[in-house]
């Protein structure tokens, strides 16, 4: 059918002109109140963590990493993260291997700050877990690039909108996996704990919380590997971190170069994931739930 093959340019509706009014409503009579915010962020926030990751000594770092996968995993993770975080000292790429960090390690807090308490809440109402799940599904689906678009608008380039952008494309697992691993709480531990005289916060602390702990580490480990991936197209944004060499190895040509920055990338990620990984085990095996 002809008529059908193609939709008419006057029949169709967009709210692209909505939104675009809306942002630019807050440009013009909240840019005070976003630049105090932007400003506060930048000077007691990211700057000093910024500053702290970069001065760490890389033997240092990969002295720490290498106890900690020793004492969580044995003598094998201790091993294989320790290559992985030597590999970024051997390249050259120590500092924005940090910086990358830094920023990935913020907004991993900030969403976990925001998410946990949400999938808290989620947790214990059918009613608010029908609102949350939609949005998060959402946030979930919608493209990396239209995160950075209307937070670049309010907060134009840098290190803060890298931030914003990152902890709304991560923030999901943190409310899925605490929602998600509440709610899996066996219904008899849950009474037990009741006949024993346990309050409702006793309850939450001594008998949820433990229980559901390992799901919500994974879901902490899913947040930082999506920041990981966030992180690298906020580059676009005036970022300095492993983003940038990225992106100036596509602009020279340089394979090399951008290949060597995306394994320390990826060996950043795979360490974070194995040693929460070996961490969630062992306490399933403590807890006698493996």
């Amino acid at each position: 059918v002809p008529a059908l093959n193609k939709l008419p340019a006057a029949l169709t509706v967009t709210t692209a002109p909505w939104w675009k009014a809306g942002v630019d409503w807050m440009t013009l009579n909240l840019f005070d109140y976003i630049e105090v915010v932007r400003v506060f962020a930048l000077l007691h926030f990211l700057n000093p963590m910024r500053a702290a990751f970069e001065s760490l000594p890389w033997f240092g770092v990969l002295l720490v990493v290498v106890a900690v996968g020793w004492r969580i995993g044995g003598r094998g993770l201790a091993l294989v993260v320790g290559l992985l975080s030597f590999f970024a000292a051997a390249t050259g790429l120590w500092v924005p291997a940090m910086q990358t960090l830094y920023l990935a390690g913020a907004a991993t807090l900030v969403a976990c700050i925001l998410g946990i308490p949400v999938g808290l809440m989620a947790s214990r109402s059918d009613r608010v877990q029908a609102v949350v799940i939609p949005i998060i599904d959402t946030l979930q689906t919608i493209p990396m690039f239209c995160f950075i678009i209307p937070v670049v608008m309010l907060f134009r380039v840098g290190d803060v909108t890298a931030l914003i952008a990152t902890v709304a494309f991560a923030i999901v697992p943190a409310v899925r996996y605490t929602n998600h691993g509440l709610r899996q709480v066996p219904h008899h531990l849950i009474e037990a704990g009741k006949v024993s005289g346990c309050t409702r916060w006793q309850l939450f602390r001594h008998v949820q919380l433990p229980v559901a702990m390992p799901e919500i580490l994974l879901g902490i480990n899913q947040t930082i590997l999506l920041a990981l991936s966030m992180i690298i197209i906020c580059a676009m944004v005036g970022t300095r971190d492993l983003g940038q060499e990225i992106f100036k190895a596509l602009a020279k040509a340089d394979s090399g170069r951008g290949i060597v920055a995306g394994l320390v990338i990826a060996f950043i990620g795979i360490t974070a994931d194995r040693l929460i990984t070996a961490w969630v085990e062992k306490r399933r095996k403590e807890r006698g739930m493996a």
